[in-house]
């Protein structure tokens, strides 16, 4: 493969961490700070209950965590990997490159 096939998977494989990740980190936040209003108006005996911000974070490190993971064994696994590659019409003798362009 040349590089620039190469640099062009990197950045394919990147584009995938970058959207799952951000995607996860807003899900997490969201879903922890739903979780402590939750947890605080869910209080039959209302007695006093705080959840911290570190304990917070912590959920959130934990989603991330268990995120970052998925991606690690789905990069490392050779055919889930994703590679670009040019694609050739023999019918009209032109290529398509991976962002759409024709060439001669």
């Amino acid at each position: 493969s040349t590089p620039e096939q190469q640099t062009a998977t990197v950045l394919c494989n990147f584009r995938v961490w970058l959207f799952s990740l951000g995607y996860t980190l807003c899900f997490a936040v969201i879903l922890s700070k739903t979780w402590r209003v939750y947890y605080i108006f869910n209080n039959p005996d209302l007695k006093k209950k705080a959840i911290k911000d570190w304990f917070l974070l912590i959920i959130v490190t934990i989603i991330v965590t268990v995120d970052i993971l998925i991606l690690l064994i789905g990069t490392a696994i050779a055919r889930s990997r994703l590679e670009a590659t040019k694609i050739r019409d023999r019918e009209h003798h032109t290529s398509i490159s991976d962002d759409g362009i024709i060439q001669e």
